[in-house]
């Protein structure tokens, strides 16, 4: 189709970007359906548990997206540095990036840890004593598998970099894998319930991490880890790293202390908003697979032309890779909009929980087609390029204006329940749309300086 033709000297073939994101794609497919099925199994331990898993799931993803964030932007210093060819400072890149996730996550296990009952009863003290006694036990296990979910990300960051989809795509399936397995024994034949449910996620995580990091020794790499703990004599490398990766940790900080805010609202919205909340959750990421794995590869390859001192071909990369995601992203949708109600309908969920889960999904699937590519695509080529503080900015504000703002509006003046939430959240994608898009279009990016 000539809308997808590549000028004759590209970069990238578009047999290399689908190679590259197709992976990433089913990944990302994969474990929606794996995570589906987690959510079935831990439905089974009744709505007020789901509701109690729920609330805690609202704390570990703050701390996983923020984590997957940090790993990410480390990865843009190695994918610059290959694109211009010095794999020296690629592999002390790629060396710190880990030390520095890592450590970030142990101090976050100490604070979860010490903190436990002041943070729930502090976000969700709203919620029922049931629900809440059920996230305080979940809690406990969770905050100490943050160290091991630092590694995990890291490691699958930095392999991504290098163009290894499809060694994240097998690491992501058995961990997920792992985690079903182990979450059926704990839970339905050793009995341990919630409990049961945590620590099959801790010891998955844990062991897929720890394999990933023997990995990135092997020879095979276009990058090698060599002596995680022999001291770098590249001073200026850390900072680097830190440049791009601490504005990218804190925009998805702060965009998940606003899911975290919005999750204190949904908590005193009752048990069915709460458990339509985390079933609608479960099952976006089928919706937004492809922009998620377009996103990735964006800002790679985005970040290797910078690196490469191609400017020019690193702004038509970004037309060309939203071109593809807004096409497969409309036909991804508009297929799971047929199966929704069916998917929906096999969850063990009261009616008024499916009734609130199918028009929160119905509200998603419609702003994802419009909107999902230019908010997160176009964000990620301007992380690619090292714009990462003018994303966080953007997506702070934004995030606080709108998101938050504008679901405090409908729940509270317009009595729109659980359903404003996710109404306010679209319209956050639209107003962050417009303003990456006008960035953009304006190239102040293109002189930013990574290496």
């Amino acid at each position: 189709m000539s809308l997808f033709k590549l000028r004759e000297d590209a970069r990238f073939s578009n047999k290399y970007i689908l190679a590259f994101m197709l992976p990433m794609l089913l990944e990302n497919l994969m474990l929606s359906g794996l995570s589906v099925a987690d959510t079935f199994m831990v439905s089974h331990l009744g709505e007020i548990s789901m509701a109690g898993i729920a609330l805690v799931s609202r704390i570990d993803n703050f701390v996983k997206q923020f984590l997957i964030a940090l790993g990410h932007g480390g990865s843009v210093v190695m994918s610059q540095y290959i694109g211009a060819e010095n794999k020296r400072l690629a592999g002390i890149s790629l060396k710190n990036n880990i030390r520095i996730v890592v450590t970030i996550g142990l101090v976050i296990m100490l604070f979860m840890s010490l903190f436990r009952p002041w943070i729930l009863n502090t976000l969700f003290g709203g919620a029922e004593k049931e629900v809440l006694d059920i996230s305080n036990s979940c809690f406990m296990i969770t905050a100490f598998s943050y160290p091991f979910v630092a590694l995990y990300y890291s490691c699958s960051a930095l392999i991504r970099a290098m163009g290894k989809t499809r060694i994240t795509l097998v690491s992501s399936v058995s961990m997920m894998t792992l985690n079903l397995i182990l979450k059926y024994i704990l839970i339905f034949v050793v009995k341990m319930g919630v409990a049961g449910a945590a620590l099959s996620t801790f010891i998955a995580m844990a062991t897929i991490g720890i394999v990933l990091l023997f990995m990135l020794k092997s020879h095979s790499n276009k990058v090698r880890l060599d002596g995680i703990f022999k001291r770098s004599h590249e001073k200026g490398n850390i900072r680097r790293i830190l440049n791009v990766s601490v504005p990218n940790g804190i925009e998805q900080a702060m965009f998940q202390l606003g899911a975290l805010l919005i999750a204190g609202l949904v908590s005193g919205l009752g048990t069915a908003a709460i458990a339509a909340d985390s079933l609608a959750r479960s099952i976006t990421p089928f919706v937004h697979a492809i922009g998620s794995a377009f996103a990735s590869v964006m800002m790679i390859l985005v970040g290797r032309c910078m690196g490469a001192g191609a400017p020019e071909d690193a702004k038509f990369y970004t037309k060309h890779i939203l071109k593809m995601d807004y096409a497969l992203t409309f036909v991804n949708a508009a297929l799971l909009f047929v199966f929704v109600k069916p998917l929906i309908s096999i969850f063990d969920l009261s009616a008024d929980a499916q009734n609130y889960a199918f028009w929160i999904l119905t509200i998603y699937t419609v702003g994802s087609i419009f909107m999902y590519p230019s908010s997160f695509a176009l964000a990620a080529a301007l992380r690619g390029t090292g714009d990462t503080r003018f994303v966080m900015m953007v997506a702070g504000g934004s995030m606080f204006a709108f998101r938050i703002g504008a679901a405090y509006i409908f729940v509270k003046v317009f009595n729109m329940g659980i359903v404003g939430t996710w109404v306010a959240m679209v319209s956050d994608w639209a107003i962050r749309s417009v303003i990456f898009y006008v960035r953009f279009k304006r190239g102040k990016w293109s002189r930013n300086k990574v290496i």
